[in-house]
């Protein structure tokens, strides 16, 4: 076996050309299949964030109002929970925690020299940025809990109202032309879609909101303890407000909660399947260096007629012959997987070294990445050398021998 080898590789390197053509054709293929994938892979990383909330387990809950009479109780009635009552949910054993909201959308907000901001205002506890998912700038701290005991005059601001009030971390705000501390700006999403529309908000603690407007929650964000389907969740929620609020049990309207499952699971299957589009892409391109790589062994064979005809004369098999051919593919075709998984990854570095657009991510080679290309070349290189191979062993002696050299 060793001598096989060792006489297999003094012939690929007495064919040097014809070998630096083969390796750079699985080269090429190689890149192509990993970088392709690289980017898909960033693709779907950036915008399975941007749609982190629809494909989380929190409900969005909004009261809303009965379409069905209920025990003598008419119907148009609006459901409009209060905090306290709301919060009561934390003691149904399905839920795991909850994130009680306030909106005021005619409120005052001005910069410090009293131009008006199109900003509207939220109030928000401390498990707000947790369950709707939102991203801050670094520097910023979220609201906490001693905001929300002390009713402490803090804001935190969306991206997009900074940026036009030239708002910054610990500038202010006045809202109703009270003067509110800057703690904290969102981070601007440019991965091409967001479900957050906290964009243009200030958001301050709740109960500061609630010195300011004596009103109720406009929305809750609900998340299930681990095993609590979607569907079994909600089904939980409007079971509770139902008995709390004497409504209807099958009246989803008194209680609006989207059900964003279908959707999640549409868009994570499209941003794969885009992945598998470009990884497709790759394989095309390899499969096209192992046709390649076919084609210069076929050469081989034919130009080696006289030599594999004196093997043959002297005693070897077609197994030899078939082993030998097959050893010259199989080298041929590791060497340029080696070289093009290091091209690869050197390329990506670059990429991400000179920045993509946010919308297209970060690439990132995975291991999945690595195992699928090389499954992809194995198959490829046992066809590409294995006809070559099997036409050489094949190969009658007499008529081997007679062959031009």
């Amino acid at each position: 076996m060793i001598a096989l080898l060792s006489q297999t590789i003094q012939t690929l390197l007495a064919h040097r050309l014809r070998s630096f053509l083969a390796i750079l054709a699985i080269v090429w293929g190689i890149i192509s299949v990993l970088v392709l994938v690289a980017l898909g892979e960033g693709f779907y990383q950036t915008n399975t964030k941007s749609f982190a909330l629809l494909m989380s387990d929190t409900q969005i809950v909004f009261p809303g109002q009965t379409t069905k009479e209920w025990k003598g109780r008419p119907v148009r009635r609006l459901i409009l929970p209060s905090e306290v009552e709301a919060r009561q949910m934390l003691h149904h054993p399905a839920i795991e925690n909850i994130s009680v909201i306030y909106g005021k959308w005619d409120a005052s907000v001005t910069d410090n020299q009293g131009r008006s901001l199109p900003g509207n205002v939220t109030g928000i506890d401390d498990q707000f940025i947790e369950l709707r998912n939102v991203k801050l700038n670094k520097g910023s701290r979220q609201i906490n809990r001693s905001d929300l005991v002390n009713h402490n005059r803090v804001a935190l601001v969306g991206w997009q109202l900074a940026e036009i009030g030239s708002l910054h971390i610990g500038s202010s705000l006045n809202i109703n032309g009270i003067p509110f501390n800057v703690i904290g700006i969102t981070k601007k999403n440019e991965g091409g879609i967001s479900l957050n529309d906290d964009a243009s908000q200030a958001m301050i603690p709740s109960t500061t909101f609630t010195d300011l407007w004596k009103s109720k929650p406009n929305m809750l964000l609900i998340s299930p303890v681990e095993g609590v389907s979607g569907l079994l969740l909600r089904k939980s929620i409007l079971s509770f407000f139902a008995n709390q609020q004497h409504f209807d049990p099958n009246d989803k309207d008194a209680m609006y909660m989207p059900d964003f499952g279908q959707e999640a699971e549409f868009f994570k299957k499209l941003l794969r399947g885009i992945q598998l589009f470009l990884g497709a892409s790759g394989a095309m391109t390899l499969a096209v260096g192992s046709l390649g790589v076919a084609n210069i062994m076929f050469l081989s064979v034919t130009e080696r007629t006289r030599e594999i005809g004196v093997r043959l004369a002297i005693g070897a098999t077609p197994n030899n012959i078939l082993g030998q051919f097959l050893i010259e593919g199989g080298i041929l075709v590791v060497c340029g997987t080696v070289i093009g998984v290091m091209f690869s990854y050197g390329i990506v570095m670059l990429l991400n070294m000179i920045g993509m657009p946010e919308w297209l991510g970060e690439p990132m080679i995975t291991l999945d990445a690595i195992k699928i290309s090389l499954g992809v070349t194995a198959v490829f290189a046992l066809l590409a050398a294995y006809f070559p191979a099997r036409r050489a062993s094949n190969l009658l002696p007499v008529i081997a021998l007679s062959a031009r050299a």
